[in-house]
């Protein structure tokens, strides 16, 4: 009798330490599971160049979603050009291209073979360049011409000055003692008076070409910034100080794009991202959610309060402004931490990566779906998939674009390391429950 009682005992301890062993297993599961799953799938591990299949895949849901874009009911090849005339009247150039890329996956199977057969016929440029330059072909011939005047380079008169050809010439032929006299046609300096310029056939500049001279920069130069200059961040500082209302976010934005300016392994190739953020910022475009995280980052790269108490010392005593720039550049640049700057320029890195993809503005009209940092890596592989054409399908079906981007899954030693203790608790749980299931003895019922 004792002996059958210790086996009972001995059996519902074992019952009870393979109960606990099963839960403490499945629980484990569940949660190294979630860790795989969350390693594999987001956009934490997509690092900063998304590869070619993760690209393809976003590609072909970018093409799926523009197909579904056009309402029922209506001629698409109308609603496509409608699209295109309407982002021109808004001045948002990158999104009316999106749609002439978009072209041959918005229209109907005719117009789609023809377009693609007028880009193949294009012998120079890229594919999107000659997308777009036989998408124009099947626009309707107003908006065709206000699509090509928004993007053509501006026209710089450059008028022939013989005059001071002609004293070039006579410099280098002149000897000392022999300058002539000015004449009454030209001015002290020997330069000829618009009266004599327009008898001898010479067209002086007017005001108009001038001042278009003057602001003319070449392609690919600085197009878009809201940094500003040290003379501005010493009066916005100043105000800061004082206790006027300036956005904190904003200054210190403009103070590490300077910072970085003048430092040569610096962050100034970031300058255009802070540039697109402090529009998005200025203009509400950014999600409040994003702002926040936007704010703790920038807070953690140049904190506040020693910000603050740095430029305020900075600006105590009176000085030339020359002496003040150099003096608040320098209590900014001592403010900031190193390792926060670091993190900060892993997300400005992202934002420049969807800027020069797209444009500014379509950089901004992207983050306009972020809430989080994850959502920005998934727009830099939109972008990466679709250029300008996530800018367009942005603006129709808006935060929805988020889920087009296919992460597809990351390897790493970490991963496969992740799985094989997964496969192995898997393992240990089957054996726990095959287990269990041997040592169960069938109950024995009983007649009273």
């Amino acid at each position: 009798m004792a002996r059958l009682r210790r086996r009972r005992e001995t059996g519902r301890q074992g019952t009870w330490r393979q109960a606990l062993l099963f839960n403490s297993l499945l629980l484990l599961l569940i949660v190294l599971g979630t860790r795989v799953m969350t390693n594999a799938y987001t956009a934490e591990s997509a690092g900063d160049v998304p590869d070619i299949q993760a690209r393809n895949e976003t590609r072909r849901e970018i093409e799926s979603a523009f197909q579904t874009i056009v309402p029922k009911g209506n001629v698409a090849r109308a609603f496509w050009a409608d699209q295109i005339s309407r982002e021109l009247d808004a001045r948002d150039f990158s999104a009316a291209r999106g749609y002439l890329l978009a072209a041959p996956v918005m229209l109907e199977r005719d117009d789609a073979r023809a377009i693609l057969a007028a880009a193949d016929a294009e012998e120079s440029g890229s594919q999107d360049q000659r997308l777009v330059k036989a998408g124009l072909l099947f626009l309707p011939n107003e908006t065709r011409a206000e699509y090509q005047r928004a993007i053509e380079p501006p026209r710089i008169e450059v008028v022939p000055r013989p005059d001071l050809e002609a004293r070039e010439e006579l410099r280098e032929g002149e000897h000392p003692g022999n300058v002539p006299e000015p004449s009454d046609d030209t001015d002290a300096a020997g330069t000829a008076s618009p009266e004599a310029a327009s008898e001898g056939g010479i067209q002086p500049l007017s005001p108009d070409t001038m001042l278009a001279t003057e602001d003319y920069e070449e392609p690919g130069g600085p197009a878009f910034s809201m940094v500003g200059d040290r003379t501005d961040l010493v009066r916005r500082a100043q105000h800061w100080v004082n206790g006027d209302r300036i956005d904190s976010l904003q200054l210190r934005l403009s103070a590490i794009s300077l910072i970085g300016a003048t430092e040569p392994a610096g962050i100034s190739p970031y300058a255009e991202a802070i540039s697109v953020l402090k529009a998005a910022d200025r203009a509400g475009r950014l999600t409040p959610d994003y702002r926040e995280y936007l704010f703790e980052r920038v807070d953690l790269a140049l904190p506040e309060e020693t910000a603050f108490a740095a430029v305020r010392d900075a600006l105590s005593k009176v000085a030339p402004m020359a002496e003040l720039e150099e003096r608040v550049l320098e209590a900014f640049r001592n403010a900031i931490s190193a390792e926060g700057l670091a993190r900060l320029q892993r997300d400005l890195s992202a934002v420049a990566r969807i800027a020069d993809l797209t444009s500014p503005s379509g950089a901004v009209t992207l983050l306009e779906t972020a809430r989080s940092p994850e959502d920005v890596k998934k727009l830099q592989l939109i972008s990466e998939a679709g250029g300008d054409r996530a800018v367009a399908l942005t603006k129709q079906i808006g935060p929805r674009v988020l889920k087009l981007a296919q992460i597809g899954v990351k390897w790493s030693l970490n991963l496969v390391l992740q799985l094989m203790a997964l496969a192995a608790i898997a393992m240990a749980l089957i054996w726990t429950a095959v287990s269990a299931v041997g040592q169960a003895r069938p109950v024995r019922h009983y007649r009273h």
